[in-house]
């Protein structure tokens, strides 16, 4: 196994050829372990995870790499209501400024 870079209660962190890997060591390395492309986002993963806050603004991958982290069912059910909640809304259409296009114009 690779070398361990950080370390904080459970959770450890070690340096991989394409990031880091972030493991939770009281789950089956299977499981409880994700990869993330920098030290500082596997870093604030276990931070998030242990003071069981869900982050609004962050991509599905990192949620699951949350609850792939997390033992607590509770943390694990709010973040797949999250996931669930952004996928019945679906993709946000993009925005557009209509009154600049009119001044734009001349209009």
């Amino acid at each position: 196994m690779y070398n361990k870079i950080y370390e904080k209660r459970e959770y450890i962190i070690f340096q991989v050829k394409g990031g880091y890997i972030a493991y939770n060591t009281k789950k089956c390395f299977k499981d409880g372990h994700t990869h993330l492309k920098h030290f500082e986002a596997a870093k604030t993963a276990i931070d998030l995870v242990i003071k069981k806050r869900i982050p609004k603004s962050t991509d599905e991958y990192y949620l699951v790499s949350l609850i792939r982290l997390s033992e607590d069912n509770n943390y694990i059910e709010k973040i797949h209501e999250l996931i669930n909640t952004r996928h019945s809304k679906g993709k946000k259409d993009k925005y557009y400024n209509v009154t600049c296009k009119l001044i734009k114009r001349g209009l």
